[in-house]
């Protein structure tokens, strides 16, 4: 017991080697940037997180050529529009908890999927899980839609047109076009896609058994604690969640104790982030502070609950996700073991 405790912290703590990352981080900010400035000055603050979760897109793909890399974001895009339609059209209908839930499942598994065969980098499908989450959660209206296309898609294609722009400074605007979108799905998706769904399904259950105001966010920790390459690299990310999120849940507080300007709120996001491009692929915790800090910030504008109640959720579902998913990875992990020590 001991080795296998030892383990899980050693990789939680570990630093993967320095990359470029501060051209990456400029070029996401500023498709974030952009948008986010937009809606505050037409008064459509409303909207956004659609901004945030069409801005995903721009961060994939850092270190790929042009040619993937448009294919590959304009996949994430895609993906992450549909999960925001979906949750928004469950939530204008009033769905039952349960549909909600077998929904974002849904998203879980689709966006893995897709993550595989399209080889996403970062891979997985957090961000459009916590797209359908957010929207279905957040009682929509038909003018819901129109800030869906119109900002969430606006701002996706804002991100392509940028990239493409830069493509046909450096490069052959044709040829990335031309190049085609990557589809080579492995033999494991199906298998690991499944184990995503499932975990956002026992994450998500879980949460509503203990009253959890904001259960898609159990489902997201839950995905952190089913990611990796074996059992331990699992636990170790779904601890490396719930540490980050405790620490960016008091920045977060820290910001909003002091009931900033809605302009003070935008600015914060937007370093976020920047510090996230830096530090997300060096090591998963640090990364999940100023993750947790920009997600609290744009759910915190369009959430009429009060901050504190907010901050406190996150911590709690974050952690209950996390533990759902590490007892799932280490079962599955158990059973594999049997399968193969049986042969």
């Amino acid at each position: 017991m001991k080795h296998h405790v030892k383990e899980v912290l050693n990789r939680s703590v570990a630093l993967a080697p320095p990359t470029p990352s501060a051209i990456p981080a400029a070029k996401a900010a500023f498709a974030l940037s952009v948008p986010l400035v937009l809606v505050a000055i037409t008064g459509h603050l409303d909207w956004a997180m659609y901004a945030a979760f069409g801005a995903f897109c721009a961060v994939f793909g850092r270190y790929d050529g042009y040619a993937s890399r448009f294919w590959q974001q304009l996949s994430v895009g895609l993906v992450q529009l549909a999960a925001m339609l979906l949750g928004t059209f469950f939530s204008l209908i009033h769905a039952p908890f349960i549909i909600c839930l077998l929904v974002l499942a849904v998203i879980g598994f689709g966006a893995n999927y897709v993550s595989h065969a399209a080889r996403w980098l970062p891979a997985g499908p957090i961000f459009a899980v916590f797209a359908g989450g957010t929207c279905i959660s957040i009682p929509a209206t038909m003018h819901s839609f129109a800030g869906v296309l119109l900002v969430g898609g606006g701002t996706m294609v804002f991100s392509l047109l940028f990239m493409l722009g830069l493509s046909a400074r450096r490069a052959s605007l044709l040829n990335t076009l031309r190049a085609g979108c990557s589809w080579t799905p492995s033999p494991r998706a199906l298998r690991e896609s499944a184990q995503m769904g499932l975990g956002v399904l026992l994450a998500g259950a879980a949460a509503e058994l203990f009253n959890g105001g904001h259960w898609y966010w159990a489902s997201l920790g839950a995905i952190a604690a089913v990611t990796g390459i074996d059992a331990y690299s699992k636990v170790a990310r779904g601890l490396q969640r719930s540490v980050g999120t405790c620490i960016g849940v008091m920045l977060a507080a820290a910001v909003l104790i002091f009931e900033p300007p809605i302009w003070v709120i935008l600015v914060v996001a937007i370093i976020g982030q920047i510090c996230i491009e830096l530090v997300i692929l060096r090591n998963y915790a640090i990364g999940m502070v100023f993750m947790t800090v920009t997600a609290l910030l744009m759910v915190h504008m369009v959430s009429p609950e009060p901050a504190s109640s907010l901050l406190l959720d996150r911590v709690a579902m974050t952690a209950l996700g996390a533990g759902v998913g590490a007892v799932q990875s280490i079962v599955i992990g158990m059973l594999a073991h049997r399968r193969v020590s049986a042969k």
